[in-house]
């Protein structure tokens, strides 16, 4: 088995990955996410930080693939319009530039594992990130991007602020607010979501995952949790 779960010893690293192919089998057979997941835990005793990576990184093949279908690359942006889930890119490219591990999940998404949207705050890290960001988008260039930051999070209005800037400097159109649910926001069918929040991915009609592509471009790096590979063969166990 390849080294899927950065951190953990051979033994633990086994015990996901036989919990995360149990909890694939039982989520293609329709029971109950949340009981499914209870029981996953309990028979394999998981820790509460393994059990939410199962949560937010494995789901049953039909709502994988439905999810993976409306995926976008980079080179589908090119004059389109494309919102962004402010916190959740920037949250996700902070933690690659910082090393911590990221979760890829079998619907195709890259996610924040590390849980810092409760406790984030502007640094030094920031700065990097929003430039990884902007270096992306000058290259690519969509149409219009609209940036949508949480505004009961702290300093979100200063990070709308800074992406104003940006925009303005690459002579890109779009505009970036605090608003107070940007979820409310961000599915409008003519635009392509940017993010990994699987509600919004689930509501969108197209979505593209600007974190990860980010990070491979500016910052390659291993530090995966990956359960991308549960999807297809796995199902064969169903």
């Amino acid at each position: 088995m390849t080294d899927r779960f950065p951190g953990l010893h051979d033994e633990r690293q086994w015990v996901l990955n036989q919990a995360a192919a149990d909890f694939y089998l039982l989520q293609n057979r329709l029971y109950p996410r949340r009981a499914a997941l209870e029981w996953v835990g309990n028979r394999y005793r998981l820790t509460v930080r393994e059990r939410e990576l199962l949560n937010r990184g494995v789901f049953g093949q039909a709502e994988a693939l439905a999810r993976k279908a409306k995926r976008r690359c980079a080179s589908a942006l090119g004059g389109q319009c494309l919102v962004v889930d402010g916190h959740n890119v920037q949250i996700t490219v902070e933690s690659a530039v910082l090393g911590r591990p990221l979760l890829k999940a079998n619907d195709g998404a890259v996610r924040d594992v590390a849980g810092q949207s409760a406790r984030y705050r502007l640094s030094e890290t920031s700065e990097v990130a929003l430039d990884m960001i902007f270096q992306f988008l000058g290259i690519f260039r969509p149409g219009r991007v609209d940036f949508l930051f949480d505004a009961p999070m702290s300093h979100s209005g200063m990070l709308a602020s800074a992406c104003r800037r940006r925009l303005k400097s690459l002579g890109l159109d779009g505009d970036a607010r605090a608003v107070p649910v940007p979820e409310r926001e961000m599915t409008r069918a003519e635009c392509i979501v940017a993010g990994s929040d699987r509600a919004v991915l689930d509501a969108c009609s197209r979505w593209h995952d600007l974190a990860h592509e980010v990070i491979d471009l500016s910052c390659p790096c291993n530090m995966f949790v990956d359960f991308s590979d549960l999807i297809l063969a796995q199902s064969r166990r169903s």
